[in-house]
């Protein structure tokens, strides 16, 4: 197969056994699929398409699926594509991604092309989730110097890469020249650099690591790397993760632990005060994600935290539910099963988390998992009591 082709795709419906929900499994358990990382659009043509990665090819590459016509056509490849980091532009018409860890590309969706438009140097390697602004003419970025560099293949050298203090350096990009300018270089590993929406002068960013021996996780600074400061003071045995922008800004939501409790937070800190807020407690999610203007989010239950150098004390129960929370009445509603295995696979430390969101409509949520075989896209419908809740 090649660029431009096309799979037609045998979705498979069922109703969950604990919710009533709708559930339709988009692509086949006997290839790897999933979808990008949680906070990236994914969704486009208001949500009758998305972007995914996938094994058809042998490499795992770029498709577009067309929800009602089950079909989705080849965007990129041969091997080497960065498929949870990829991102759609706001008009639609193009897919950035980084490939080889060398290379930001970009396809356009209509004709396939494809064109550089920034190399990493020699010395360097491209490493993570990079993120554009809401216009989507620079993004920001992490690189990791060469000499420090390993592939983080599990979670034992997640904690010993954290413990090397790689040399890292946080990036902005200009998307119509290929400009690159460094706004913060340091012997700490640093990762998930995101603009705030609406806002170029914000960028969020976190030291990486296992979440109880990172000091302080959350970071921001202004876009030229001045002002930096934390974006809260961690309390004494709290530790945190999954930080994401709001996408109108609002706010910088995450999840946050506390030693010797089973219980996690929803927490956000307000945009333009700094107020950090606990939201509600909850079921033991890993990744939320919320809807436009964070009066509803999404998690993915999960069990004890994968991230911690000492995992003792978070709780022993693993819970296989997707969870949808009302942030104006705090409360939260079972949307159904993901029952995803949260292991490693073939060095991958990410593919079988799901990742979950919501549709465009909000109607449904889209989440990975590799409880039916190797890991796959579902589409989760919240069952209609919930969304009648939600909306009354």
């Amino acid at each position: 197969m090649a660029k431009g082709m096309t799979i037609q795709l045998d979705y498979h419906h069922y109703v969950d056994k604990d919710t009533g929900a709708k559930v339709i499994r988009l692509t086949p358990p006997d290839i790897i699929c999933h979808r990008n990382y949680f906070y990236q659009k994914c969704f486009l043509d208001q949500g009758r398409k998305l972007i995914f990665g996938a094994e058809f090819d042998g490499n795992r590459n770029y498709y577009l699926l067309d929800l009602a016509g089950q079909t989705a056509t080849q965007l990129t490849e041969g091997p080497g594509d960065n498929t949870f980091g990829g991102f759609l532009s706001p008009d639609e018409h193009w897919l950035y991604y980084v490939k080889n860890e060398r290379n930001l590309r970009r396809v356009n969706l209509a004709t396939c092309e494809e064109e550089s438009v920034y190399q990493v140097p020699e010395e360097w390697v491209g490493y993570g989730t990079w993120v554009a602004n809401s216009a989507c003419d620079k993004l920001v970025g992490v690189e990791i110097h060469r000499d420090s560099w390993r592939p983080i293949s599990d979670w034992v050298v997640f904690q010993e890469f954290y413990a090397e203090n790689p040399r890292c350096r946080v990036i902005r990009i200009d998307l119509q020249t290929g400009e690159r300018s460094t706004l913060l270089e340091d012997n700490q590993w640093l990762g998930h650099p995101i603009y705030r929406p609406f806002d170029d002068n914000t960028v969020a960013f976190c030291h990486e690591g296992p979440l109880d021996q990172v000091e302080t996780r959350m970071w921001l600074m202004n876009e030229d790397g001045t002002n930096i400061r934390k974006a809260k003071q961690p309390a004494a045995g709290e530790s945190y993760t999954h930080e994401f922008w709001v996408p109108d800004g609002s706010s910088l939501m995450y999840v946050t632990y506390l030693k010797d409790s089973p219980v996690r937070y929803l927490c956000r800190v307000d945009g333009e005060t700094g107020q950090d807020e606990k939201l509600l407690a909850m079921p033991p999610c890993s990744h939320v994600m919320s809807n436009d203007n964070g009066t509803l989010a999404v998690g993915d239950g999960s069990g004890k935290p994968i991230d911690m150098a000492d995992a003792e004390g978070y709780g022993e129960a693993t819970d296989p539910y997707l969870w949808l929370f009302d942030l104006r009445k705090k409360q939260h509603h079972k949307v159904a099963r993901h029952s995803s295995s949260w292991e490693v696979l073939n060095g991958d430390r990410q593919v079988t988390h799901p990742h979950p969101s919501f549709t465009p409509d909000e109607r449904q949520v889209l989440f990975s998992s590799d409880k039916d075989g190797k890991p796959a896209l579902y589409l989760a419908e919240i069952p209609a009591d919930v969304l009648q809740q939600i909306q009354g």
